[in-house]
């Protein structure tokens, strides 16, 4: 039945290209919502250390005696 005329090779090339870029913004997009939360994550998880080693920094100052 092939009565129905084809689109052109670059038309089908275009289409494809288009395709491929709407895909791989796509795959961006998620990728760095990922990397954004990972990178959250990291930087709630270090400040989460450094208040931790103050406190113990606090702790420890707070117990030494001068020597006199």
């Amino acid at each position: 039945m092939n009565w129905l005329p084809r689109p052109s090779l670059y038309q089908e090339a275009e289409a494809n290209r288009l395709k491929r870029k709407e895909h791989t913004a796509a795959a961006i997009n998620a990728s760095s919502t990922t990397v954004s939360l990972i990178g959250g994550q990291t930087a709630n998880s270090a400040e989460s250390v450094n208040l931790t080693l103050r406190i113990a920094a606090a702790r420890v100052q707070s117990g030494v005696k001068v020597k006199v």
